[in-house]
């Protein structure tokens, strides 16, 4: 063991950044395979969990379709685990000098079986809205951390070594580092909210699976209500933008965050006026994670207290013999 151990790395490689990319991008595919099952009405193409059926693991040519799109989404669930496992075996020697990064690479390997379980519950409770939406929510919010994980790993690269960097390199006061949590809380509740527009509307993911008994027309007005305030927000943090010596990456960052909201509010009213097809409700899932990458870029951005530690353990023991 010891052995397999001293073979891990000890640095932060472009390696630890291809694999921190993959873990975002699996994520987020993992929603639109998500999204897929639920809009081919694939919800209980396998009726068991966490068998397919009471008699067989797999899905079978009997079960059609439906079986074959669950079941390809539950075998990626297993991809995400490997993607997990390479991610924190690349970061968990650095666990003295780059703590964060090994940190959240075990709360993304931790959440992903913790998906798998809440996708069970989906199953057994017949796709019970509710449950569905946690299912997406915990999603959501491997996807923010996936997104920090990724700008730190980043950052590490782009400073070649330089301790002390930090992520939020631009100036800044208190107002737009206010702005910055608003942002990243707004696209919260816009997100949570539009779970409960999706759990009213017509795509339960089985025909036989219940609904919210909402009205559909009054859910959706407050799902537009927190959009409003992010759109504010954004704004406003764009006008401060000239204000003040921002950084490039702060200022990529607020206006990454305008061009998401921009195109989520165009998918998202023209599903809402052509009765929800299938593809926009789609697009508008992939948007719904796009914004939450957006909205913590920004965040962090603004607020992130982490400072380079230096590409590797090297730079811990520098430290030690210098002091």
């Amino acid at each position: 063991m010891d052995m397999i151990v001293q073979k891990l790395p000890t640095r932060i490689t472009r390696v630890t950044k291809a694999l921190a990319w993959a873990t975002l991008i699996s994520n987020i595919g993992i929603i639109l395979t998500g999204g897929a099952v639920r809009l081919t009405d694939s919800g209980l193409g396998c009726p068991e969990w966490p068998r397919c059926t009471a008699d067989s693991w797999i899905s079978t040519p009997e079960m059609g379709i439906h079986g074959a799109i669950e079941f390809g989404n539950r075998l990626l669930t297993y991809v995400l685990i490997a993607i997990s496992v390479a991610m924190f075996l690349a970061v968990v020697r650095l666990w003295k000098t780059h703590r964060p990064l090994v940190v959240m690479s075990m709360i993304i390997g931790f959440g992903i079986p913790l998906q798998g379980v809440i996708g069970g519950i989906t199953v057994w409770t017949n796709l019970n809205p509710w449950v569905v939406a946690l299912h997406f929510l915990a999603s959501a919010g491997l996807v923010m951390v996936a997104t920090m994980l990724l700008g730190r790993v980043t950052l590490e690269l782009k400073q070649g070594g330089l301790q002390g960097v930090p992520l939020a390199d631009g100036a800044s006061d208190g107002t737009s580092r206010q702005l910055a949590v608003v942002a990243l809380a707004t696209s919260w509740a816009a997100v949570v909210l539009g779970t409960v527009v999706t759990g009213t509307g017509p795509h339960a993911g089985d025909p036989g699976s219940p609904r919210h008994d909402f009205d559909a027309e009054l859910v959706t007005q407050l799902h537009v209500i927190p959009v409003y305030m992010l759109c504010a927000t954004a704004v406003v943090l764009a006008i401060k933008q000239f204000r003040t010596q921002t950084s490039p990456a702060q200022r990529k960052a607020v206006w990454f965050l305008i061009a998401v909201i921009l195109a989520q509010g165009v998918i998202g009213y023209w599903q809402h006026w052509t009765g929800l097809p299938i593809l926009l409700v789609w697009f508008h899932m992939l948007g719904s994670a796009v914004l939450m990458v957006a909205a913590t870029l920004v965040f962090d951005r603004y607020r992130a207290d982490y400072r380079t530690r230096g590409l590797g353990v090297e730079a811990a023991q520098r430290e030690t013999v210098s002091s």
